[in-house]
């Protein structure tokens, strides 16, 4: 029966003959293992395929999107970070094999007549296999490609005549953005696939035609199918096995807890199954590595991927008017050496031709491997330059870690640039740098403040009784005209000092008010209440009080702080916008104001401060950037989305 319909269909369609022309291939000298590569490239290019098809379900060509997407595809679904890790490696195998196959070309000396056609259709695969790898290289939008696929349009920029129109055709403009990465993805999906399909095909007919070049002693015979197909299987299977292991290695960065323990605050992580763990493994590290998303104005330590590390070592002989020679006059000699290559296999020359283009292929590998060992080992060398590299290199990946920290919380509508960009973490020690550290320190971090306190470790109980014990400290009032907190403790601290139980008292109510202002109350206890929550409110009623305010209650003679809130997020917004408000330090006030003088409404602040004359200084901060500053102080990483919240300070 099956006969009978395998006939029938080789009748209507003619299968068996396209099996034949595909398996039945007689090969004068019998089945090698030197004959596998170019199998084994066919096979990692199908791979490629696949596995661009599935990313392409998830992935998004914008700059708003492109990083997110690839997110998506790392850290969320699944599998995905097994797709992306076996593109990812793929396409850093096929540059591999593609040189280890024109190697074992030129030692056979298939490169000579009559088969030079096929290898020129040779080198016009790897060039687009070279072009498949820089294309997908910026496709993540991430820093690493961003700012390393700007060296290859550089490199096109520097071309005589119409290296600057190429290059703008190429970058969709005068500088990087969205034209440029649909461009690339354009070139990577829809171009140089079809047309890598295009050369294998005429590659493998011509192959075909000439068939395998044999050594003139060679004895016996074989078939590709099974005996050359069964080594070619074996080979492709290893190779795959070894992109597996690059993926399995773990390459990517790790997201601290599980997705379903990310329900809510203080919950526990959900137990994850075997399934679970494997197809989001991504978020244990494993697969291809993602850096942060790209930002055109935060610089990066950018290298090129390996395969390219030869070009970007051979750059470093040829500066200024000279970089032509780098860009452009070697590479394009060595193309031109490889092209002409076959014609040495013409009449007398033949004999030379085959030891000539092992010679060459031999003397460009060595190159190649010799400027990428120079390029790496200088980046790890003892200098000054390499030191800053590495130093630059490790907090790009610290920067890259809390990029994918923050993406698997949410990621902001305007695109994940935001995400740094609004990290408390990561600008808010570079905008306290350049808003507060005239005056304020934040040891160890930053350490030029020498008019008012150190803020590190502010609102903190630590900081608070280190505050009680001596506020006359440079930590705190030293540098500040403020005195009368300091006069009390010394009073206070004087009375009880012969006195061991009311010492000990003293400092017990201290600790307590400590423990009590730290956790940012928000109520005032029952009288029946004796947690040490009421304890500390107690001990802060009966001491400070007679100064302090506290919801309403308390104050006197001597003005002070309010303490309600006191080194919560709202409780400084008040202190950075109005600093001379009376529940801050009214009159006795130095500190200048902190406003957004950009923003709606702020021609109301601007008359508000005319009002004042020149009683305080007011300085521009937007919305955006205070809460950056104060989400890093009282150690909140949350992003800022949008700036909120954004509130006034209290009216008098």
């Amino acid at each position: 029966m099956l006969a009978r319909l395998r006939d029938w269909l080789d009748h209507r369609t003619g299968y068996r003959r396209v099996i034949e022309a595909l398996l039945i291939e007689h090969i004068p000298g019998g089945a090698k293992w030197r004959y596998v590569w170019g199998s084994c490239l066919a096979f990692v290019f199908s791979i490629q395929l696949i596995t661009g098809l599935l990313l392409m379900t998830a992935y998004s060509a914008g700059d708003s999107t492109a990083w997110a997407s690839v997110f998506y595809i790392q850290y969320k679904m699944e599998f995905g970070w097994l797709i992306r890790g076996l593109h990812h490696f793929g396409s850093q195998t096929m540059v591999v094999l593609l040189g280890i196959h024109m190697l074992q070309v030129v030692i056979a000396g298939a490169h000579l007549p009559p088969r030079e056609v096929n290898w020129w259709l040779g080198l016009g695969l790897l060039g687009c296999v070279m072009g498949l790898s820089l294309t997908g290289y910026l496709l993540p939008w991430d820093q690493k490609g961003y700012w390393a696929t700007q060296v290859a349009t550089n490199i096109a920029g520097n071309l005589p005549g119409l290296g600057p129109m190429i290059q703008k055709i190429v970058v969709g403009g005068p500088v990087y953005g969205h034209h440029t990465l649909t461009r690339f993805f354009a070139l990577h999906v829809a171009v140089l696939p079809p047309l890598i399909v295009v050369l294998m095909i005429a590659h493998i007919a011509v192959f075909r035609r000439h068939g395998v070049t044999t050594p003139p002693n060679a004895q016996g015979e074989g078939w590709f199918w099974p005996d050359q197909a069964f080594r070619d299987m074996v080979v492709s299977m290893v190779v795959f096995g070894i992109m597996l292991t690059l993926v399995l290695w773990g390459h990517g960065h790790p997201i601290e807890g599980s997705a379903a323990g990310q329900a809510g605050a203080g919950a526990a992580p959900a137990p994850e199954s075997m399934w679970h763990r494997m197809a989001h493994a991504g978020r244990h590290g494993l697969g291809a590595n993602l850096d942060a998303p790209a930002d055109p104005s935060r610089p990066y330590p950018a290298r090129p991927e390996w395969y390219f590390l030869f070009l970007f070592q051979l750059l470093k002989y040829f500066e200024g008017d000279k970089e032509i020679i780098g860009t452009v006059v070697i590479p394009g000699v060595a193309g031109l050496v490889l092209f002409l290559a076959p014609l040495l296999g013409y009449g007398r020359m033949r004999r030379i031709g085959r030891v000539v283009g092992v010679a060459l292929i031999s003397t460009m590998l060595l190159g190649i491997g010799t400027m990428t060992y120079l390029a790496i080992a200088s980046d790890k060398a003892n200098t000054s330059e390499a030191q800053l590299l590495r130093a630059e290199q490790e907090q790009a990946d610290k920067l890259a870690e809390r990029s994918v920290q923050l993406a698997d919380t949410g990621i902001p509508a305007d695109g994940p640039i935001s995400l740094l960009r609004r990290d408390p973490q990561t600008r808010g020690p570079v905008l306290f740098n350049e808003q507060c550290a005239g005056c304020h320190s934040f040891s160890p971090l930053v350490q030029s403040g020498d008019q008012a306190s150190d803020l590190a470790g502010f609102g903190t109980e630590k900081w608070i009784r280190d505050l009680f014990r001596d506020p006359a400290n440079p930590r705190f009032f030293g540098h500040t005209k403020l005195r009368k907190m300091a006069q009390w403790v010394k009073n206070t601290r004087e009375k009880v000092t012969d006195d061991p139980e009311k010492l000990a008292q003293l400092e017990s109510d201290l600790d307590g008010i400590a423990s009590w202002m730290a956790g940012h109350p928000r109520g005032i206890p029952a009288e029946e209440d004796n947690s040490p929550f009421a304890l500390g409110y107690r001990a802060f009623e009966n001491r400070c009080m007679n100064c302090h305010t506290y919801e309403g209650e308390g104050g006197g003679d001597v003005a002070a702080p309010d303490f309600t809130g006191y080194g919560s997020i709202e409780w400084a917004r008040v202190m950075v916008m109005a600093p001379d408000h009376p529940t801050r330090y009214g009159e006795k006030n130095a500190m200048p104001a902190f406003r957004n003088l950009e923003g709606p409404g702020s021609e109301l602040t601007k008359l508000e401060f005319a009002e004042k004359g020149a009683k305080i200084k007011l300085i521009h901060l937007s919305d955006v950037d205070r809460e950056l500053i104060l989400r890093w102080l009282t150690g909140d990483g949350r992003v800022v989305f949008g700036g909120e919240p954004v509130s006034a300070p209290p009216k008098p």
